[in-house]
C-alpha cells in the first residue's frame, strides 16, 4: 500500500480538496444516548467517555475508523462494550468534524482515528468481542494510514502511542511519539501485545507488480482520498521521473459512496477525454493506469516547474501568468470539459524565466478528478466554497480560479475548515498586488455580466 508520509511546506494544505458541508444525516449521538450517564466529557471536536486509567500515561490505542454513511450505526453497536470493559475512549463530537478528519483537513496521519480507545490491558476476550461486532463493517471504512491493522478488513488498527503529552518513557529514557510513521506504530523496545490478534491480508500480485515498475522515493501531497508520490519509471530504456497517484479505498468516502478510487476512475476518464477533444497537451501525459478492485492508479509525466500557488506565496505570481491559466480555462470550455476545482495549486508552469516562442505550452493543468463534460453530474470536490456560486460549470471555473488568487492564504484563523467566500465581499477589498488586481477586474466582470 502506497501511504508514505505527507508532503510538508509552506501552501501545501491549498492540495487538500474539500467536500460541501454535510447533507442532512443522522447526527452522532450523545454520550448518554450511549449509555455513559454522566461520566463522560467534551471539547470542540470530541466525546471523551470513561474513566482514564489511574497513573498510566503510555498504551496501547485502538482506532477505529467510520465514514458518513455508518458512524452512528457503529458507535451504538461499540460504545456499549467499551463502557461494559471499564475502558476509556473519544469519538468524534459530529458528522463536519468526521468528514475533515477522514479528508485529512487534520492532518494525514488523523485519517480514520474517529473513535479511539486506549487499552492498558488487552485482553483476549474484550478484543475477540470487539473483531466480532465490527465485523459487518469489513472493507467499509477508511484505512488509517500510521497505525497497524488487525487485518480482515476489519475497521480496527493500532499503535502504542502517549496517553498524556507527547512523549514516551521507554527504557528509562523519554522520546518522542512519531504519531506520523507506520514505522513507528510500534517502537523499537516495545513488545507488540496485539500483533497474535491480527490476521494477514492478501495482497493482489497485479499491484506489486505495478508499483515495482514504478517505485516511489517521495510523497508530494497526501490527502484521505488520493496520495501523489514522486517515482521512477523502470520499465523505460532511461530511468525517467513520473508522478503516481494513488486512490484509497474507502478513502473520503462522500454521501454517495464514491471513495477515493471511484475519483481517481474519473480522473483516468477525463484525461482519455482530453486526448478524445485535442486537449492532451495542456495536462501531463497519462503513462499508465491500474484498476483492480480496491486499487486505482495512474501514472503521468512529470512537470518539473512549481504550480501557480508557488509562485503567489512567494510574491512571483504575475497578470501574465494568470492570463495563460484563464485562456487554458477557455480553450477547456469551448471543447465542453470544465475543471471542477480549478486553483493555482492545479497549474504548473516552467521556470519563470523560461523563454519560449508559445508561452501557453509551458502551462499544464493538473487534479482532473473534479473535471468532466458540461452538462454531467459534478462530484463534490471544491477547494472553495463560494456564495454566490454560479450554476454554469464554466462560470464556476472562472470563479473558483479567481477566488484562489485572491483568498489570503497566510492570514491568520484562514483554515480548511472556513474557507467560505463572498464574491461580492471579495469586491471591497484592495489589491495586494498587480495579481490581485487582475483578478478584481476579472471578478467584477464575471459577476455584473451574470447580474448577480
Amino acid at each position: 500500500m502506497l501511504r508514505a508520509g505527507p508532503a510538508v511546506g509552506r501552501g501545501a494544505p491549498a492540495v487538500v480538496s474539500q467536500t460541501p458541508a454535510v447533507p442532512a444525516m443522522s447526527a452522532l449521538p450523545h454520550p448518554r444516548e450511549l449509555g455513559a450517564g454522566s461520566s463522560f466529557n467534551e471539547s470542540a471536536l470530541w466525546y471523551a467517555c470513561g474513566v482514564p486509567a489511574p497513573g498510566i500515561r503510555q498504551g496501547w490505542k485502538l482506532y477505529v475508523p467510520m465514514t458518513l454513511l455508518n458512524a452512528r450505526e457503529m458507535l451504538h453497536r461499540v460504545a456499549p462494550l467499551l463502557l461494559g470493559a471499564g475502558l476509556h475512549f473519544k469519538y468524534v463530537k459530529d458528522l463536519t468534524t468526521l468528514q475533515h478528519l477522514n479528508a485529512g483537513v487534520h492532518g494525514y496521519s488523523q485519517i480514520g482515528k474517529c473513535l479511539v480507545v486506549y487499552l492498558a490491558d488487552p485482553q483476549a476476550s474484550f478484543l475477540g468481542a470487539l473483531k466480532e461486532a465490527l465485523g459487518p463493517y469489513r472493507d467499509q471504512c477508511p484505512a488509517v494510514p500510521c497505525a497497524r491493522p488487525f487485518g480482515g478488513r476489519l475497521p480496527l488498527f493500532y499503535r502504542y502511542g502517549a496517553y498524556v503529552g507527547s512523549t514516551l518513557a521507554l527504557d528509562g529514557r523519554e522520546v518522542a511519539d512519531d504519531r506520523g510513521s507506520l514505522a513507528h506504530a510500534v517502537p523499537e523496545g516495545v513488545r507488540d501485545a496485539l500483533v497474535g490478534f491480527t490476521e494477514p491480508e492478501a495482497e493482489d500480485p497485479t499491484v506489486g507488480r505495478f508499483l515495482r515498475r514504478y517505485p516511489a522515493f517521495r510523497a508530494l501531497a497526501q490527502q484521505g482520498k488520493s496520495g501523489v508520490f514522486h517515482a521512477m519509471d523502470a520499465t523505460a530504456p532511461t530511468l525517467r521521473q513520473v508522478v503516481l497517484k494513488a486512490g484509497y479505498h474507502r478513502g473520503q468516502l462522500q454521501p454517495d459512496g464514491t471513495d477515493g478510487c471511484d475519483l481517481l476512475r474519473r480522473e483516468i476518464a477525463c484525461y482519455r477525454l482530453l486526448a478524445a477533444r485535442g486537449l492532451e497537451g495542456m495536462a501531463p501525459a497519462l503513462l499508465d493506469t491500474l484498476d483492480v478492485p480496491r486499487k486505482v492508479a495512474l501514472v503521468l509525466e512529470y512537470v518539473d516547474g512549481p504550480n501557480f500557488l508557488h509562485h503567489k506565496l512567494n510574491g512571483r505570481l504575475r497578470p501574465r501568468h494568470l492570463e495563460q491559466a484563464w485562456r487554458l480555462l477557455e480553450r477547456f470550455h469551448a471543447e465542453g470539459v470544465y475543471l471542477g476545482d480549478a486553483k493555482l495549486a492545479n497549474f504548473l508552469v516552467g521556470p519563470i524565466d523560461e523563454a519560449e516562442a508559445d508561452p501557453d505550452e509551458r502551462v499544464r493543468v493538473i487534479d482532473l478528478e473534479a473535471a468532466g463534460t458540461i452538462g454531467d453530474h459534478a462530484p463534490p470536490i471544491r477547494t472553495f466554497f463560494i456564495s454566490p456560486e454560479p450554476e454554469d460549470p464554466r462560470r464556476s471555473d472562472l470563479a473558483h480560479f479567481l477566488v484562489s488568487v485572491l483568498y489570503p492564504y497566510d492570514q491568520a484563523g484562514k483554515t480548511w475548515t472556513n474557507r467560505r467566500v463572498d464574491l461580492r465581499a471579495c469586491l471591497e477589498r484592495e489589491p495586494a498586488d498587480d495579481a490581485e488586481a487582475w483578478a478584481l477586474e476579472r471578478l467584477r466582470v464575471l459577476l455584473d455580466g451574470a447580474g448577480e
